[in-house]
């Protein structure tokens, strides 16, 4: 399904067009994906810097543009929010600092090793497990 999204960014009314999104089983929106708010900000950031100085308004079709979030990432994320606990908490478990926490959570990061993988799931309680599954088709 897909909706408008519409910002007011600088003085620049920015809409959007056919934004995938979620809705629920009585057809309320429930909001955007992690990657498709990412793409929405990228949008909005190319749309304010091509926009013409006197422009009030811009109207643009959606497109993904930002890289998939990391499943590692997000599935490291789900963990720690599953044990109620923080990257702070998860620094101190480990012994490094929270800033190497929040890179290693971030969407962005695409370099986890298994013995750091493996080191936060024993911290959180939980086992580690490796599939590999068939690409999606696109």
């Amino acid at each position: 399904m897909f909706t408008t999204y519409e910002t007011q960014t600088s003085g620049t009314r920015i809409r959007i067009l056919n934004v995938p999104t979620t809705f629920d089983a009585s057809g309320e929106e429930l909001g955007f994906s992690l990657k498709v708010m990412r793409d929405l900000e990228i949008l909005i950031a190319q749309a304010l810097s091509n926009a013409a100085s006197d422009s009030t308004a811009v109207e643009l079709e959606y497109q993904p543009l930002a890289p998939a979030p990391d499943p590692v990432s997000l599935e490291l994320r789900r963990a720690l929010r599953l044990r109620r606990m923080s990257g702070a908490q998860m620094a101190q478990e480990l012994g490094v600092t929270p800033p190497v926490v929040s890179r290693w959570l971030s969407p962005d990061y695409h370099a986890h090793g298994m013995e750091t993988i493996r080191r936060m799931a024993e911290a959180l309680e939980m086992d580690v497990e490796v599939r590999l599954i068939p690409k999606r088709s696109a």
